[in-house]
């Protein structure tokens, strides 16, 4: 029985080495790739929060002085607005002030007049006020009614498209287009030039033999 597929101790080498029979101590050559690499830890220099650094640091104070100028800018930015407001309300009361200096000065003399014109323009503004409701309502009426003419409409395409589909169905199934007939067919045989010909033929009498 052969043993060339047992292993051996030590792999076959060229020369008078081979078969495998000899025991090689370890070598003592090695790659460059085997040397141990990085086998000092980086430490940290200064200002990258060393040890020493976070034990120095008072974080209650840091976050405390965050939240001061936190609220603090968030406090000027309501000042910055509230003064805002407060100039745009006393530009808006000095132009009210002008306007109600202005307005008796153009006034004429006679009041009468004027509350009858006053009148006239309520009536007006009553009158426009009716019109736009009415316009409103309208408009309302309109938009209603072709909204029940989309949905009509939509109903209607939606029908037309179920019928052509189940048309479409009807037509492409074979059990219900083709006529059924059960009629024997025509073996393809039937018209063969040489068949039967031997049928109308006498035979011979067999001969005897004694």
């Amino acid at each position: 029985m052969t043993t060339a597929a047992r292993p051996t101790w030590t792999p076959a080498k060229g020369g008078n080495e081979q078969g495998g029979t000899r025991i090689f101590g370890p070598s003592q050559k090695y790659s460059s790739r085997d040397l141990a690499a990085h086998t000092n830890l980086k430490p940290r220099k200064d200002g990258q929060d060393t040890q020493d650094e976070l034990q120095k640091r008072n974080l209650r104070e840091e976050l405390e002085e965050r939240e001061r100028r936190h609220f603090s800018s968030k406090d000027k930015y309501n000042d910055d607005r509230d003064r805002r407001r407060g100039g745009q309300l006393l530009l808006e009361s000095s132009k009210r002030e002008v306007e109600d200096r202005i307005i008796p000065s153009s006034l004429d003399a006679d009041d009468d007049s004027v509350a009858e014109e006053n009148r006239g323009d309520d009536s007006d503004e009553d009158d426009d006020e009716d019109d736009t409701m009415a316009l409103m309502e309208e408009l309302e009426r309109i938009k209603k009614e072709r909204a029940e003419e989309n949905l009509q409409r939509e109903k209607l395409e939606m029908e037309g498209q179920l019928k052509a589909k189940e048309a479409e169905l009807l037509r492409g199934n074979p059990l219900l287009n083709n006529p059924t007939s059960f009629n024997v067919k025509r073996r393809w045989d039937d018209d063969v030039v040489f068949k039967n010909q031997a049928r109308g033929e006498t035979k011979a009498p067999e001969a005897l033999h004694q």
